[in-house]
């Protein structure tokens, strides 16, 4: 049963992956910048690489699903690159006092 169950989350995890990756691409090469279709995608992608790593991890392979969580790497490089998560400097700097 956990092999049916490992499998169907790694194979969805898979397939997030690699259509996500066409997102990861576009944001690195700065094309469809003011689409949100790329946003979703870039999402897809980390949520694939998370599902992998869980089924690792429920299969009692975390020493695979470790270097997997580089993975999610390239998702945050690729949000940065969007300015999709944007810092608020004005809110720090009113903290800090500057």
């Amino acid at each position: 049963m956990t092999d049916l169950i490992f499998a169907c989350v790694s194979g969805f995890g898979l397939l997030a992956l690699s259509v996500g990756a066409f997102g990861v691409l576009d944001a690195y090469h700065k094309r469809g910048v003011g689409e949100r279709r790329v946003d979703w995608l870039v999402a897809l992608y980390a949520l694939g690489v998370t599902a992998n790593i869980v089924a690792y991890v429920m299969l009692d392979r975390w020493y695979i699903a470790a270097p997997l969580a580089l993975m999610l790497w390239p998702a945050e490089q690729a949000f940065e690159k969007r300015g999709t998560f944007k810092r608020r400097g004005a809110k720090v700097d009113a903290i800090t006092g500057r």
